[in-house]
């Protein structure tokens, strides 16, 4: 549970907090002045839509912060409600309060709405009410801010949605989306989350770093669980684990120890905590997977641009990072005895992004100088007069998994004399060394280019080695 403790006794948060519950879903909010208890009355705008008229209403809401003694709200802590209501115009009056209203409270709030005359609605908010309110996807970022402590430190509280087999959880600071395929009881699950959770708090991350359940899918028809997770990471690092990786350590595809079987679909992403509307817990996080969360199916990556994120600067990404290792590999390759340097062709991840929202490519392709097949590959290609040699500097080179190399003897066929066939080409003998990228583990452009051009550096290493290991004979 909420402790509404954590809110000083003054009551000025608890009025902000108030405020800012309005202002995210959706009213606009103005101060309206201090009230008879000195407190700061908030006056609400709640425009309805009609089929007819829209028409706008406006509510009076005063907050009444007990946390601290435990009081009810009684009649001596209001002023005149229907005096204060007509003094602003308003048709509506909402009490708010973090403990709750008084017996004698509720009817007068009722006696005011039944009265024909008032032509006010008025009604309260208690400290429940308002920790259901707070239980969302959308405002559960702002119960971290007002409430530190006990929405990091709670154990298991379940909301019900409009859903009968579906809820909202919260448990020691995570919070996520409960839903069943068919079952309208959701607390068997309690034990097996726990222990799910516990093997998520083992996977060892760097600092920063971190992983939040989005929702949890339970197909009670199969006995098969769909856990939603986030892997979270500063924009300006790299990830340490790959979601698959995540997913597998965890136990993806696989019957785990309570004899369910089990999926994980996780989701890699940056965040920036510099960022004005930045919460490890935003609403922005589940609002776009909904359906996925209450259906069990596998999430499609939004990519979204986030005006607000300070954009990644890239260091160095000039032409002598792109071409300088390349061009010294080249040189290196130029000094062989054994083979004959005759075309190289570097990688160009940078031009990438140029063929963003472009409907004809054609253009773009003569225009930047594409060569096929080279965003994530370099290629040196040699004539070769001496293949064991050649093949001896070959195995100097230090292969890898990202990046890595392969070699290739392309056999070459040109058009036969009549244009009716082909003739092979074999009197020279040409070999391509392909420096390769993996896409999947490239994040951006320069991790991209600095991953190959430290790999080019360690071939040139070898290459240099090779050629004074021969000269030396």
């Amino acid at each position: 549970m909420l402790d509404f403790k954590e809110i000083p006794k003054d009551g000025n948060n608890f009025e902000l907090l108030v405020r800012e519950l309005l202002l995210i879903k959706g009213y606009r909010v103005l101060w309206s002045g201090k009230g008879s208890d000195g407190g700061k009355d908030l006056l609400c705008y709640e425009n309805r839509e009609s089929e007819f008229i829209n028409d706008s209403k406006l509510w009076l809401i005063q907050c009444k912060h007990k946390a601290h003694s435990g009081n009810s709200v009684g009649t001596s802590d209001l002023d005149d409600i229907v005096d204060s209501c007509n003094h602003h115009g308003a048709k509506g009056y909402l009490l708010v309060c973090s403990t709750y209203p008084s017996s004698t409270v509720v009817s007068k709030l009722e006696g005011i709405t039944n009265n024909p005359k008032n032509d006010i609605e008025a009604t309260y908010w208690d400290s429940v009410k308002l920790e259901q309110l707070l239980s969302t996807p959308k405002l559960w970022r702002v119960a971290q801010i007002f409430f530190p402590n006990s929405s990091k430190n709670s154990t298991w509280e379940i909301y019900s949605t409009e859903i009968p087999n579906h809820w909202i959880a919260n448990y020691k600071g995570y919070h996520f989306h409960l839903t069943n395929r068919i079952g309208s009881k959701g607390n068997y699950h309690f034990k097996l989350i726990e222990e799910r959770i516990l093997d998520i708090q083992k996977i060892k991350l760097k600092k920063d770093h971190f992983i939040r359940i989005r929702a949890i899918y339970f197909d009670d028809k199969h006995g098969n669980y769909i856990w939603f997770l986030d892997y979270m990471y500063p924009y300006q690092d790299k990830p340490v684990m790959s979601s698959m990786s995540i997913a597998y350590t965890l136990g993806h595809e696989s019957v785990l120890n309570d004899g369910q079987w089990y999926n994980f679909d996780v989701i890699s992403r940056t965040y920036s905590k510099y960022s004005d509307h930045y919460d490890k817990d935003h609403y922005e996080y589940y609002l776009p997977y909904l359906v996925e969360y209450r259906s069990g199916s596998k999430r499609k990556v939004k990519f979204e641009i986030d005006s607000k994120k300070p954009m990644i600067v890239l260091p160095q990404l000039n032409q002598d990072f792109i071409s300088s290792e390349f061009n010294k590999l080249k040189d290196e390759f130029n000094k062989l005895k054994c083979a004959k340097l005759v075309r190289a062709v570097n990688c160009q991840i940078e031009k990438l992004n140029k063929f963003n929202n472009r409907r004809d490519w054609s253009e773009l392709i003569e225009e930047i100088d594409l060569n096929e097949d080279s965003f994530f590959n370099a290629w040196y290609i040699f004539s070769v007069s001496n293949k064991e040699d050649f093949f001896k500097m070959i195995s100097f080179i230090p292969q890898n998994i990202h990046p890595s190399f392969r070699l290739t003897n392309p056999i070459i066929y040109l058009p036969d004399y009549e244009g009716e066939g082909s003739v092979m080409d074999d009197e020279q003998d040409m070999y391509e060394l392909t420096i390769s990228l993996i896409p999947g583990a490239v994040f951006n452009s320069y991790n991209g280019r600095k991953d190959i051009n430290d790999y080019m550096k360690r071939i040139r290493k070898s290459v240099s080695r090779y050629i004074r290991v021969e000269n030396e004979k």
